[in-house]
């Protein structure tokens, strides 16, 4: 009798633990139960995806691009989820599986992807700081370098990341998030939007040209390839494969289906033996373990599903608001390089001048709140994607120094770029392009190819989903490679 290789390494029929209860039904509660990473997910990219990308694209374009913010948000969810849900059925990275299905040299793939993402670092954080710095400037009423305040914030927050355990920063951002949601929500319905123009958004169409009023007081911006400015946004909606790639490898501490496994490391490492090119990973397939395996995936779903509603809300209504407060129609101003922040607070003064000052706090904790959240899930980045080529990187002994190097890397490369006088939309179109679109959509194919080789049919997505990831993963891999060619004709031309 042949013994398959599955049991020669010992690993035999893999069967999950017991999910937990409340994940057999829906519900508001358990919503908030099994929300904690996604927010973190959700908050990276509130100051720089919603409030600037989201209120720029309403000031300039109004609500006709509304479609195109939740297009975004449906493919980007639909990558991710596979992403997270092969974590929680196998107990190991997509990226770790890669080494073996994909062709071409060892780790090639999780390579590419780890480096783009960690070229991304330095831009994502320099932002922030540009950000905070404008901010400083607005709120403290100084005239003060707005490059040394952002120095300051970025020393305060990378100074002061390690005092933060991870639940912290969750429940942190989990409170940014909403406050953001509900003081935009008032403010949308106070201003009264058109909404039939609203739902005539929801339509694909793209705009022929920027408005007169644009072209006449914003040169810089009017000069921008229309594709280039609209995937810039997308981009920088939601995050990109250097928040995605971490945020899966943090499912790890939630210990959702088979990472909850009580000898979870032993698999791994077996699993990391297993040559997928002969076998596929023995998941037990009796009725029972699949029910119980689809019920862990409700922990995954809503998580993602709790981020992205988040995201989405959040683009919707800067998007809306951005086209009633600042559009063509009203004040005719864009959010821009020497303002990122400021005219945004006149969604809130129309509720009361009052809310001014609440929007300046909410905008402080989600920028100072989301430098630090960048700060603690980038590691995990780097972790997941460079562990397959040096297995140091997965000892858990190692993880502080990691850390440590990562945000030396991540603050020493954001001072460069803040003192060089890089623009704030140079710095998110080029990472938001690069890795918030063409990166991910290349991801989305490499896990199609992952469920397919590996899982065992009742485990692997349903039809409809595979065709969503799929559609997502050619039009971000398109819009990538158009945009980032466009990006660079600009920025040399």
């Amino acid at each position: 009798m042949t013994t398959s290789q599955p049991e020669k390494l010992g690993l035999g029929e893999l069967r999950f633990p017991e999910a937990d209860p409340r994940l057999k039904k829906w519900s508001f509660g358990n919503l908030l139960a099994f929300t904690g990473p996604g927010m973190i997910l959700a908050s990276v990219t509130i100051g720089n995806g919603e409030v600037f990308s989201a209120s720029r694209g309403g000031a300039v374009f109004g609500a006709a691009i509304l479609w195109t913010f939740v297009l975004c948000a449906i493919m980007k969810a639909s990558i991710v989820y596979s992403g997270a849900r092969y974590i929680t059925l196998t107990g190991e990275h997509p990226f770790q599986r890669w080494a073996q299905i994909i062709p071409g040299p060892r780790n090639w793939l999780a390579l590419m992807l780890g480096v783009l993402a960690v070229i991304c670092f330095p831009s994502w954080a320099v932002a922030f700081m540009q950000g905070l710095g404008q901010w400083s400037n607005w709120t403290f009423h100084t005239d003060i370098n707005p490059q040394i305040w952002g120095l300051f914030w970025g020393l305060v927050a990378f100074g002061t990341v390690f005092l933060r355990s991870f639940k912290i920063v969750e429940n942190f951002q989990t409170v940014v998030v909403g406050l953001m949601i509900l003081f935009s929500f008032v403010a949308l319905f106070v201003s009264n939007p058109p909404w039939i123009d609203a739902l005539k958004g929801l339509v694909p169409n793209v705009p022929s040209g920027y408005p007169d009023w644009v072209q006449a007081d914003y040169p810089d911006v009017a000069s921008r390839p229309i594709p280039l400015e609209i995937i810039a946004y997308l981009g920088a909606l939601g995050g990109g494969t250097y928040d995605y790639i971490g945020y899966v490898g943090t499912l790890r501490a939630k210990r959702w289906g088979m990472l909850g496994a009580p000898n979870h490391a032993e698999l791994e490492e077996k699993l990391n033996r297993l040559d997928t090119d002969q076998a596929q990973i023995p998941l037990a397939t009796d009725a029972d373990n699949v029910d119980n395996g689809r019920a862990w995936l409700r922990a995954v779903k809503l998580d993602i599903l709790a981020s992205f509603v988040s995201v989405s809300i959040l683009a919707i209504t800067f998007v809306l608001l951005g086209d009633v407060i600042l559009g063509s129609g009203a004040a005719q101003e864009v959010p821009e390089d020497t303002n990122i922040l400021t005219s945004q607070a006149q969604f809130f003064s129309v509720i009361s001048p009052v809310l001014v000052y609440l929007y300046q706090l909410a905008i402080w904790a989600a920028f100072f709140g989301s430098l630090q959240a960048l700060s603690t899930i980038y590691p995990y980045t780097v972790r997941e994607a460079f562990a397959p080529t040096f297995p140091s990187f997965r000892n858990e002994a190692n993880f502080q120094k990691l850390r440590i190097w990562v945000n030396v890397y991540t603050f020493g490369g954001a001072l460069v770029l803040l003192f060089t006088g890089v623009s704030y939309t140079t710095v998110i179109s080029f990472a938001g392009v690069l890795g918030g679109v063409l990166s991910l959509g290349i991801w989305g194919f490499a896990q199609l190819w992952t469920e397919h080789k590996v899982l065992p049919a009742p485990f692997r997505m349903r039809r409809w989903v595979q065709v969503v990831v799929l559609i997502s993963s050619t039009f971000l891999t398109v819009a990538g490679v158009l945009a980032l060619i466009q990006f660079f004709m600009d920025l040399l031309g």
